[in-house]
């Protein structure tokens, strides 16, 4: 007994849907993961962080917030999202623009995303998502 056409189509259609979904769900799941793994890479002087010189620089995790307006609280040496500071005084553009006008004294050039894994090779310190330079360690 052979079965009818349309349920050998209908079976088709369920495991291409079926691969769909896991495609979406594996590329959903790569770009989280790729976003909690980069970091700034911020360097101590208006220079930023030299070729060579990375020892002596910063690694910063990339907020899920980096483009949202930030705090720079040079009393407490730290970059909050503003929505956290609503008595803030000094406002920059976002993440990074911040990071770079307290670790570098000035927003140019901004500090370049890198891979956790770049960081580690180069023995860069890692710091808190808010740069406070008192936070920062060496990798071990």
């Amino acid at each position: 007994m052979s079965r009818p056409l349309f349920l050998c189509g209908a079976k088709k259609i369920i495991e291409l849907i079926s691969c769909l979904i896991l495609v979406l769900l594996l590329m959903t799941l790569q770009t989280v993961y790729a976003g909690s793994h980069s970091y700034y890479l911020c360097g101590p002087d208006e220079d930023g962080c030299p070729p060579g010189q990375e020892q002596y620089c910063m690694c910063i995790p990339v907020s899920v917030n980096a483009e949202q307006p930030y705090c720079l609280d040079l009393d407490n040496m730290t970059c909050k999202p503003a929505a956290e500071r609503p008595d803030c005084g000094i406002i920059l553009k976002n993440q990074v623009s911040c990071l770079a006008t307290m670790l570098q004294s000035e927003p140019n050039p901004p500090c370049p995303t890198v891979t956790q894994s770049f960081c580690h090779k180069h023995s860069v310190y890692m710091c808190d998502e808010d740069g406070n330079p008192n936070s920062c360690k060496k990798p071990v």
